[in-house]
C-alpha cells in the first residue's frame, strides 16, 4: 500500500508538460524546420515569405520583416512563438515577452548551428526525437559536402546578392561562411558590413574567377548585358556566371543543405 500511494504521490507532483499544439514562426527558415519534423501542421501564424514547403503558403500571415501585428499574434493564442533575433524587430519582440507569451529564438549563423537548433526547437515542440533525427541527417549530408570540397583548390568568387545597387557578402554573414564550405575564396571578405554595397570596379580589380548571382534578383536574366563590358574578367571570360536559388541558399533553415550543394557545384565549375 506504502508504494502506492509514494507513486501517486509522484505523479501528482510531477510537472505537466506543456502542450505545444498552436506555434507562430517569425521566421521563413524556422517554419521550414517545423514542416521538416513533421509538425506544420501546428503552426497557426507566421510571416511573409514563408512559402515552402506549398503547404506553408496557406498560413495566415501575421507580419513581415517590416513588423509583427502584435494583435493578430495574441488573437491567435500560441503556446509557442518562434522568433527571429536578426530579422524581428527588437520591439515587437520586447512587447511579446511583456505580455507574457512562451518565445524560443532561433537564429543559426552556421551550418553546424542550423542542425543544433533544429534540436533546440524539436525539444520545445515535444518532438525531441523528430529534431534529433533531422539534425543528424543535416549534419551527416554537411559533412559529405565538406569532404567533397572545402579542401580543394580555392576559387575567387563575387556574390551578387543585388544589382541596384550592386551588393555583396562580407565578412561574418552567412553566405561569406557557406563560400568557405564550397573551397571557395569571397573577393570581399574583408568587408566590415555583412552586406556591403560595391563598386564596379572594385569587382573587376578582384577579378572573380566566378560570379554567383542570387536566383531572387531580375538580373540572372540579364548577366550577359550586365557583365558584357567587362570581358577582361576571369568569369566573363569563361562564362562562369551562375544564378543559384537564393530561398534554399540564404535560408538558415533544412535546405540550406540542397543551397550549399548548389553553390559549392558552381564554385567548382570554375576549377
Amino acid at each position: 500500500m506504502r508504494r502506492v500511494v509514494v507513486a501517486l504521490t509522484l505523479i501528482l507532483c510531477a510537472p505537466l508538460a506543456m502542450s505545444v499544439e498552436r506555434i507562430v514562426t517569425l521566421s521563413p527558415s524556422s517554419t521550414e524546420m517545423l514542416f521538416e519534423m513533421g509538425v506544420g501542421d501546428r503552426i497557426v501564424g507566421t510571416v511573409e515569405y514563408a512559402d515552402f514547403p506549398e503547404a506553408a503558403t496557406r498560413i495566415p500571415r501575421i507580419g513581415s520583416y517590416a513588423g509583427i501585428n502584435i494583435e493578430s499574434v495574441v488573437a491567435l493564442e500560441p503556446d509557442l512563438i518562434v522568433a527571429w533575433k536578426s530579422g524581428n524587430k527588437a520591439s515587437d519582440l520586447e512587447k511579446l515577452e511583456s505580455l507574457g507569451l512562451s518565445v524560443i529564438y532561433i537564429d543559426p549563423k552556421t551550418m553546424n548551428a542550423v542542425a543544433d537548433d533544429m534540436e533546440r526547437l524539436g525539444t520545445a515542440v515535444g518532438e525531441s526525437e523528430q529534431g534529433r533525427a533531422v539534425a543528424s541527417r543535416f549534419r551527416e549530408h554537411y559533412q559529405d559536402l565538406l569532404a567533397t570540397y572545402s579542401s580543394q583548390r580555392a576559387v575567387r568568387v563575387f556574390y551578387q546578392l543585388s544589382f541596384e545597387p550592386l551588393r555583396t557578402v562580407g565578412q561574418g554573414s552567412w553566405v561569406d561562411a557557406l563560400i568557405k564550405d564550397c573551397g571557395g575564396e569571397n573577393v570581399f571578405a574583408e568587408a566590415k558590413a555583412h552586406y556591403p554595397v560595391v563598386a564596379f570596379e572594385s569587382v573587376i580589380s578582384r577579378d572573380p574567377e566566378v560570379i554567383i548571382m542570387s536566383s531572387h534578383t531580375s538580373v540572372t536574366d540579364e548577366k550577359e548585358a550586365l557583365w558584357g563590358d567587362w570581358p577582361s574578367v576571369t568569369a566573363v571570360k569563361n562564362n562562369a556566371m551562375i544564378p543559384v536559388n537564393s530561398s534554399t541558399l540564404l535560408r538558415a533553415g533544412p535546405r540550406a543543405i540542397e543551397g550549399l550543394a548548389l553553390l559549392c557545384q558552381a564554385i567548382h565549375q570554375a576549377r
